[in-house]
């Protein structure tokens, strides 16, 4: 689905998208599974005003964006399959419900600040199931970043090894840890130095490091994006880095943002590394990312 535009009572639909990388010359499977959809208000996406006032009028804002997807990414690569993320279940309809362990501010501000589009249809069990996978296939899953529409999934990984950065898990911000798995105890992650360039450090998570978890804060002060290097371009499974491609280019920040000058940084360091790679980037709620995969279309 490209470049269309939706009324914002309307809820439509985002196919799946498979897409054929090479790596090391062999042919790897990267998959875009849909897990419903999520509008939220237009000052959240788009940062309206100075400092804190940018986060008030988040709340005052009476307008909301149009329904966008909520990708996880799967990976068939030979060393595993891989999940990036895992996007979100049914159950985030009844946010009184889902929710009410949480704090009455959040319960509040969620409330007010976003609408889902999620039925149980949408989950990615049966995301799995329409492109012939097993979740109990996974070797690992991959989370940019601890907000439940990238963590509600984690329901069907049990026994997978689990990932997270370790600032993510310490500092994290909006994320709503009563709708986690009682069993979810991730493995805490630290970058290491001289990985990558422009980013410098990043978490290895192949052995021949063609996956690196990658530091790209902002949206969370620990948030991290997942870089697979592929034989012809590099793919930034970007989370919430942004949430599309456009804002990149136009130094849009976000006004969920946890910080403002951290976002703009990664921006920076973002368009950089797309100055001297072949680089696709593809943020969580992109209604183009999984098209732009297929389509090879990069960021410069």
């Amino acid at each position: 689905m490209k470049n269309k535009t939706f009324s914002q009572d309307i809820i439509p639909s985002y196919e799946n998208v498979t897409t054929v990388v090479k790596l090391h010359g062999r042919d790897v499977k990267v998959h875009a599974l849909c897990t419903g959809t999520v509008a939220v208000k237009t000052n959240f996406r788009k940062k309206n005003g100075i400092g804190e006032l940018a986060k008030l009028n988040m709340l005052f804002d009476k307008h909301y964006t149009e329904y966008m997807p909520i990708w996880v990414w799967v990976i068939e690569h030979p060393e595993g399959l891989m999940v990036v993320d895992t996007g979100e279940i049914s159950a985030v309809k009844n946010l009184d419900k889902y929710l009410a362990k949480e704090s009455a501010f959040f319960r509040y501000f969620f409330k007010h600040s976003a609408k889902f589009g999620v039925a149980e249809k949408d989950e990615l069990n049966y995301q799995f199931e329409k492109v012939n996978l097993k979740l109990d296939d996974v070797k690992l899953v991959v989370l940019t970043h601890l907000h439940l529409d990238h963590t509600d999934g984690l329901k069907f990984f049990p026994k997978q090894e689990i990932i997270v950065g370790d600032t993510e898990f310490a500092r994290a911000s909006g994320n709503m840890p009563t709708t986690y798995p009682s069993w979810f105890k991730p493995n805490k992650v630290n970058y290491k130095q001289n990985r990558i360039d422009i980013f410098n450090e990043a978490f290895p998570i192949t052995s021949v490091e063609d996956l690196l978890y990658v530091p790209t804060p902002g949206h969370t002060a620990g948030h991290s994006s997942v870089v697979f290097k592929t034989d012809d371009f590099d793919i930034f499974f970007a989370g919430d880095t942004s949430y599309n491609q456009g804002q990149i280019l136009r130094g849009e920040l976000a006004g969920v943002n946890a910080d403002y000058k951290k976002s703009g940084e990664t921006y920076k360091k973002l368009m950089a590394y797309a100055t001297n790679h072949k680089a696709i980037y593809l943020p969580s709620h992109d209604a183009n990312s999984a098209m732009r995969l297929q389509e090879k279309s990069f960021l410069i």
